[in-house]
């Protein structure tokens, strides 16, 4: 046991060290030469063809006065000083540069750098082709898509380790993208050493980092994901389970920088080979209720997950800065806590109000107040390239009936009202197989009739009914 605990620790203490040697190289442009690009971009112009363009605040200093530009793959931030360039040309303020369009580039970077003390230093975030949608002959038509769906019948998990062919052969219109750790090479190098729970980081891993550190990862990503892309009528893919959680998408315990741009690299690779397939295939990065509780680096749970508000700001930093793309939320507004249906009155949940209090400051987000997450997507850095806000979908949400049908129909119907009633929310889909003893959200009685009734005319009947239920006279006293 001493020895795995040991193993574990070196695998952690070399990672941070790996990230903090990257780091240094990828800052050493800023340092030596004061000309680290405002501006980089690396497009499709054809089939055929890759412009990369850049603008510097003035000419940077070097060792020969020539720019050059250098394929990296994308866990590389850093241009080794025997790495050979694509291309080059004289130092100019505008550098503008075009190289043939490869099957492999579509998963790797362009970076533009300066010979300086011998050192190949980067002047500019390496850039990643911003348009893959421009290759896609699989493109398809989105379906009209109802607002309420639900696991099971519109949506799947699609397990990497395994064969995807009962997604193509299904009809689903959503898949998760998950990895249960049972193909190593598909597995994040990060999230195969010895899993050793411990009072500070007790963490049962269920998921894991899938694997965009390592070529034989990135190509098999890149190559069950265009499968499917190409031949199911999936239009939604997630990309891992509630990710700003490390339970769900397992890594070892690194600092938070460096567990997002490891999960940044690997949506980067599948959100390329999905939209080169389908142009109008949506790509979502999934997020669970925690939202804003800042929990310190020393508290028990810091390592445990981060709160979505910070993973999302993280995350855009990393994908904006190496080519913005048309990146969705996928969110899970369970009520807080999951075992306890009756929002509106939580005088008979244990902690009710401690857990009342952490949605109505903010901390934790649910049905209630989906308006932290769609009204923070409106700021202009949160922005889609369009200038859009992102697309939202809550693609998991269970109302457990421990409580009683009544409640549990009341709590079903208000959180289709959250749903419908903010206009940046494209589909509610529900779990209705869960069965535990606290969370079981299957449906019966009431709660199914209420359930059919949602995008029918019958909804208004129990609109009425569930108001007079929870004892409110307007949605916007209990819905923010």
């Amino acid at each position: 046991m001493r020895g795995k605990k040991q193993t574990k620790r070196v695998y952690g203490i070399l990672f941070v060290l790996f990230v903090m040697v990257l780091g240094i190289q990828a800052n050493a442009a800023r340092a030596l030469n004061q000309a680290f690009a405002t501006a980089a971009g690396s497009v499709l112009v054809d089939r055929a063809t890759i412009a990369y363009t850049a603008t510097l605040p003035e000419i940077p200093a070097s060792d020969d006065g020539v720019l050059y530009l250098f394929e990296m793959q994308p866990y590389e931030y850093a241009v080794a000083p025997t790495a050979v360039p694509v291309a080059s040309a004289p130092a100019s303020l505008t550098p503008a540069f075009t190289v043939p369009y490869t099957g492999a580039r579509l998963y790797t970077k362009l970076g533009l750098a300066v010979k300086s003390g011998g050192q190949n230093v980067l002047i500019a975030n390496p850039q990643y082709i911003a348009n893959p949608e421009l290759l896609a002959t699989h493109t398809r038509a989105r379906q009209a898509r109802p607002l309420k769906s639900e696991q099971g019948k519109d949506f799947c998990n699609l397990y990497m380790s395994e064969n995807a062919n009962g997604v193509i052969a299904g009809r689903y219109t959503t898949a998760q993208i998950m990895n249960n750790g049972g193909n190593q090479a598909i597995t994040n190098p990060y999230s195969r050493a010895a899993i050793i729970p411990t009072d500070t980081h007790p963490v049962a891993p269920q998921h894991y980092m899938l694997n965009a550190s390592e070529p034989a990862g990135i190509a098999a990503i890149a190559a069950e994901l265009s499968r499917v892309a190409a031949n199911s009528t999936v239009e939604n893919f997630i990309v891992g389970n509630e990710v700003n959680v490390r339970t769900w998408n397992y890594m070892i315990w690194t600092d938070w920088d460096s567990y997002i741009r490891e999960y940044a690299q690997t949506f980067r690779v599948a959100y390329n080979a999905i939209k080169s397939q389908n142009a109008n295939a949506r790509v979502f990065v999934c997020i669970d209720q925690n939202w804003d509780r800042n929990r310190p680096a020393g508290h028990a749970e810091y390592y445990e997950y981060i709160d979505g508000k910070d993973f999302l700001a993280k995350f855009n930093a990393l994908i904006a800065g190496e080519g913005n793309i048309d990146w969705g939320v996928a969110q899970h507004p369970y009520p807080v806590p999951l075992t306890y249906a009756k929002f509106w009155d939580m005088s008979g949940c244990p902690s009710g109000g401690y857990m009342a209090a952490q949605v109505s400051s903010g901390k934790m987000m649910t049905f209630q107040n989906l308006s932290l997450l769609t009204n923070y997507l409106q700021a202009p850095e949160m922005l889609s390239p369009a200038g859009a806000v992102r697309h939202v979908i809550l693609s998991e949400i269970g109302l457990t009936n421990a409580q009683g049908v009544d409640v549990q129909a009341a709590a079903l119907y208000a959180s289709y009202v959250a749903a419908k009633s903010n206009p940046y929310v494209e589909e509610i889909i529900y779990l209705l197989s869960y069965s535990e003893p606290q969370v079981d959200t299957r449906l019966s009685g009431q709660s199914q009739l209420v359930f059919n009734s949602l995008g029918t005319a019958q909804e208004a009947t129990y609109d009425a009914w569930a108001k007079a239920f929870i004892g409110i006279s307007d949605w916007s006293q209990v819905i923010k």
